[in-house]
């Protein structure tokens, strides 16, 4: 089932005019719509949201709760801890962020920034680790060897160092699908810094992001299906693990049964015994079959034993069916290894391939994810639609994200979406993550989605006068 994970959000003065109070009534639910008229902080409440999660320091968090004007902004999770944020004299030479974690009403870290801690992303280029501090020019970027990696141009205070240690330690994964269709978060490598630092460190080239976009969201996709093929194949391997010990565990029982019953007369093998015995040996088989689509299993005809039981010869029957008793459960116990990581895949490939036409999306243990036509032409990300390829990056993190406690923040889902893609978006999503614990909070303004999801709905009231 699942959970939501902030339990409250709070803000005071956002811009100087907005007080909202989104209380555990309004966001008790696994999917949760932002709703209010243009301008008045729905897509900056998520963003302020995102980075108060974000515990990252090489990402720009901070700088981003210090450059937009709030008086107090405070989440409570439902593990009962609460985040506040608290400007000082905004926008003066006094201007300072008060930031603090509680439990229980117990203050447990904080860290008074000023302006002067700028952040510093931290990236890979090559052979070399690039570190550039926020809002800096590319002038001062500094490069060193991987060698000298581990000396960490981060580690300042410590009350800085405990509050981002702790902010780990308590809050969920969190990621934001913004406006321009970027899907940002502390556990996504950025294709747009890759690209353009690329050409800044190396070749001198000018900063020019806008030209970068359309490719940057190409390498993107290619990552997300990457993680996701990974994730897949990871949970196969461990699904083997579990089968093997489930067949060691069935023929463990099997040699103890036998050796307790070396006096006992034959086993009388009934009609129904068969009867039942066939059913399996055919459940089986339909089984192998749709896990062999995705390579998790090889398919296996059980055409052949199904004869051996129907035989006129009843001590032959008898013979057969005890021989095959073991060898069905060994069977059955090596598939629960896989099944749960199948019926995943399964609605994950289904619901995508749902929203999409005249192309498919197909995966085998092998290769990984391939998308065709329907001529069976491997298309690449670049042939996609912009709508096509913000669904698969979507979809493919959130796959990722079952296996922690996620919130993902989507701004206008409508975006690049057509009517019926608005209609169903926020089903698809809920199905695909059946009985995990992530949490979708969108703003919109579609009257398909707020239509679809009355209850859903939260309103923005500004309690501000």
């Amino acid at each position: 089932m699942n959970q939501y994970l902030i339990k409250s959000i709070h803000i005071e003065k956002l811009f100087g005019l907005y007080t909202y109070n989104l209380d555990e009534e309004k966001l008790n639910n696994s999917a949760v719509i932002l709703y209010g008229d243009n301008g008045v902080g729905k897509s900056t409440l998520l963003r302020l949201a995102f980075h108060m999660l974000s515990p990252s320091n090489q990402n720009g968090h901070r700088t981003a709760l210090s450059s937009i004007k709030f008086d107090l902004l405070k989440i409570e999770l439902t593990s009962g801890h609460t985040l506040t944020a608290k400007h000082e004299s905004f926008n003066t030479e006094n201007a300072s962020l008060t930031m603090e974690i509680s439990h229980k009403g117990n203050i447990i870290a904080r860290w008074v920034r000023s302006p002067g801690q700028n952040e510093v992303r931290r990236l890979v280029i090559d052979d070399e680790v690039v570190y550039v501090r926020e809002g800096g020019p590319y002038e001062n970027i500094i490069i060193e060897n991987k060698r000298h990696q581990n000396k960490d141009p981060l580690r300042k205070v410590t009350s800085q160092r405990l509050y981002i240690e702790t902010l780990k330690s308590i809050t969920p994964i969190t990621f934001i699908l913004d406006a321009d269709r970027r899907l940002d978060g502390d556990t996504i490598s950025d294709p747009d810094d890759e690209v353009e630092l690329r050409r800044a460190v190396k070749m001198g080239t000018p900063k020019r992001i806008q030209d970068l976009v359309l490719r940057s969201r190409e390498i993107a996709l290619s990552q997300a299906m990457s993680a996701a093929t990974k994730w897949i194949a990871r949970k196969a391997v461990q699904g083997t693990n579990i089968g093997t010990d489930n067949v060691h565990s069935t023929y463990v029982r099997i040699l103890k049964q036998l050796g307790s019953s070396t006096n006992q007369g034959s086993t009388l093998i009934v009609d129904a015994d068969i009867d039942s015995l066939k059913n399996n040996l055919i459940s089986i088989g339909k089984e192998t079959f749709e896990l062999a689509k995705y390579e998790l299993t090889s398919f296996l005809d059980m055409t052949e034993f199904q004869y051996v039981l129907s035989t006129d010869s009843s001590s032959q029957k008898a013979l057969s069916a005890e021989l095959l008793k073991p060898y069905i459960e060994s069977l059955d116990g090596r598939l629960a290894g896989v099944r749960s990581i199948y019926k995943i895949l399964d609605k994950f490939i289904s619901t995508i391939n749902e929203l999409l036409t005249d192309k498919e999306i197909q995966f085998k243990l092998s290769q990984g994810f391939l998308i065709v036509n329907k001529f069976g032409d491997e298309l690449t990300p670049a042939q996609l639609s912009s709508g096509e390829q913000q669904l698969l990056l979507l979809f493919c993190y959130v796959l990722v994200a079952r296996d922690t406690p996620s919130i993902f923040m989507i701004d206008e889902p409508e975006i690049s979406l057509n009517i019926k893609w608005q209609r169903i978006i926020i089903n698809s999503l809920l199905d695909i993550t059946n009985e995990a614990n992530i949490q979708f909070i969108f703003a919109s303004h579609s009257l398909e989605i707020i239509s679809q999801h009355r209850k859903r709905v939260a309103k923005l009231e500004n309690q501000n006068g």
